[in-house]
């Protein structure tokens, strides 16, 4: 970038940034002295001036009754960028308050077949928030095939906290340190036919049936998300750790 489109860039006008640009090698000098360079009608040269005047730019001087102007220390540019930051910096909370006030709009979105599946699962690892889920898990396994333990993996390399209620399955990856260490899991029985599993995480809630046809929705709402999130933990407190040995390493079980 060149010094006249960094200078647009910065906030002056294409004819502030020539004048400025003109000035800074003449020193001080004459109205009309700039307006001969620069190429602009004295008119122009002076009203220009007089703005980069009011921006800290340019400064006057007068002596003898002749009003002489000179460009100020570029240092002066980035001075002001440095006011300008922590103007803002100053002004931040109130920004993001007036944000998280705002109400998000709702939405919903339906999918089916394996490929719609996969896009659920795809978004409560994209969202990287801790996710809350429960269900039949064990029926959608041979439905999914390896769909699930992918979806797991990529979120315990993205370190997602997981909160978990399923009807009891075993799988290597469940003895694992780094599984363990992501996931708190607990079993319970009466999810063995449930034809569906739940996903909650930060304001969305998305779910999927396996048990005939393969369809699933994506709902983002703040309200219905607390909502699931509260019946999930009636039967998180009902349901069981299990007891698994760490014994094999997650890499391993990974290849």
């Amino acid at each position: 970038m060149d010094i006249h489109s960094a200078l647009q860039s910065f906030g002056l006008s294409d004819k502030e940034s020539k004048i400025y640009i003109e000035l800074l090698p003449l020193g001080t000098v004459k109205l009309q002295d700039i307006a001969k360079r620069a190429g602009y009608p004295r008119s122009t040269v002076y009203h220009t001036l007089n703005y980069l005047t009011n921006k800290g730019l340019v400064a006057k001087i007068i002596r003898d009754n002749v009003t002489y102007y000179t460009a100020t220390d570029p240092n002066e540019l980035k001075a002001q960028l440095k006011e300008k930051e922590h103007l803002i910096d100053s002004i931040l909370p109130s920004l993001h308050s007036l944000k998280l006030s705002s109400k998000e709009p709702s939405s919903v979105e339906i999918y089916e077949g394996f490929n719609g599946v996969q896009t659920i699962l795809s978004d409560l690892v994209k969202v990287r928030q801790q996710v809350y889920y429960f269900g039949g898990y064990g029926n959608s396994l041979s439905t999914l095939k390896h769909l699930p333990n992918y979806t797991r993996i990529q979120r315990i390399e993205k370190k997602i906290h997981s909160k978990i209620v399923y009807d009891p399955v075993d799988e290597p990856i469940l003895h694992t340190k780094e599984y363990q260490e992501f996931s708190e899991l607990r079993f319970l029985d009466e999810f063995k036919d449930f034809p569906c599993m739940i996903f909650v995480y930060g304001d969305k809630v998305s779910m999927f049936s396996h048990k005939t046809d393969l369809v699933g929705i994506i709902i983002k709402n703040k309200d219905f998300a607390e909502a699931m999130k509260r019946i999930f933990y009636t039967y998180f407190d009902r349901a069981k750790s299990p007891k698994f040995k760490i014994d094999k390493k997650y890499k391993e079980l990974n290849k």
